[in-house]
């Protein structure tokens, strides 16, 4: 798309339900991130470890950790892949991405785990952090490789099941973007669902229910709009000159959606035009 659009990702029962199962089986934390960053849901309702919690509080501040992480999102986004990165404590996170209607719409972020059977060097002659340390999860180096197969799995599980979603107002803004950059072309239900990454029934569904219209309406009012704007701009044109711009080929079959539509024909709204 030519406009950056801000994007809200919502998240379903079901999509948190699913998360969070994995995640207290997994005896790691699960927490949704919006694009840009902010917290969307921490699973399981618990902060940071204890571990971290003494890690910020005795060797460096909590906004070392934020840039981290805002770092790590945008490596993600770029890559489009779930990263398995090392934090300042010793400890390993894993960010994917969640990609919806082609755009990075947030990120899921699992962690805290360790690979490691003792504390970082900084922290082995403190006793609390060595004990908070060994508190945490322990995966070995390739269980962590499989671990990131597993989530990446889990992220398109989720994605292609559409458990997780924009917000229907910017579902139908990306609709009416595809149609009005393509409505002079012979564009179909398939092709707009496709561009929404939808299938054919779940666009139909989603305009039916929350919209009560259907693409093949959007796409009438959009040409008629165009042709209407276009007489307006200049009255010279033909009624067939005009259908065939915004995608008819048959006049004749466009004068009479016109007239369904509008209750009237194109060319008495030529004429009155031209009379002013």
């Amino acid at each position: 798309m030519s406009k950056k659009i801000t994007l809200e990702l919502l998240l379903s029962d079901e999509v948190c339900r699913l998360l969070d199962s994995f995640a207290s089986t997994m005896n790691i934390q699960a927490v949704f991130y919006s694009r840009d960053g902010e917290i969307l849901r921490r699973g399981r309702s618990f902060g940071n470890s204890r571990y971290c919690t003494l890690m910020q509080k005795n060797f460096f501040g909590i906004d070392r950790c934020i840039k981290l992480d805002n770092e790590m999102q945008n490596l993600c986004m770029q890559q489009q892949t779930p990263l398995l990165y090392k934090c300042h404590a010793g400890l390993y996170e894993l960010i994917a991405p969640v990609n919806i209607l082609g755009e990075t719409a947030g990120f899921v972020m699992f962690g805290q785990f360790r690979t490691d059977k003792e504390p970082p060097a900084f922290a082995k002659n403190n006793t609390q952090a060595s004990s908070a340390f060994t508190e945490l999860p322990f995966f070995d180096v390739e269980a962590s490789g499989s671990l990131k197969e597993l989530i990446n799995m889990l992220i398109n599980y989720i994605v292609d099941k559409e458990l997780v979603s924009y917000t229907g107002s910017m579902r139908l803004q990306r609709l009416k973007y595809f149609i009005n950059e393509n409505y002079a072309k012979k564009i179909t239900l398939h092709q707009a669902a496709k561009f929404l990454h939808m299938s054919d029934s779940s666009l139909t569904h989603f305009l039916r229910d929350n919209h009560a219209t259907c693409f093949k309406q959007m796409l009438i009012e959009k040409r008629l709009n165009q042709a209407e704007k276009m007489l307006k701009e200049n009255s010279s044109l033909s009624v067939s000159e005009v259908a065939a711009s915004v995608g008819y080929d048959d006049p004749h079959y466009f004068s009479r959606l016109y007239r369904k539509n509008r209750g009237g024909t194109a060319k008495a709204f030529l004429a009155a035009i031209r009379k002013k």
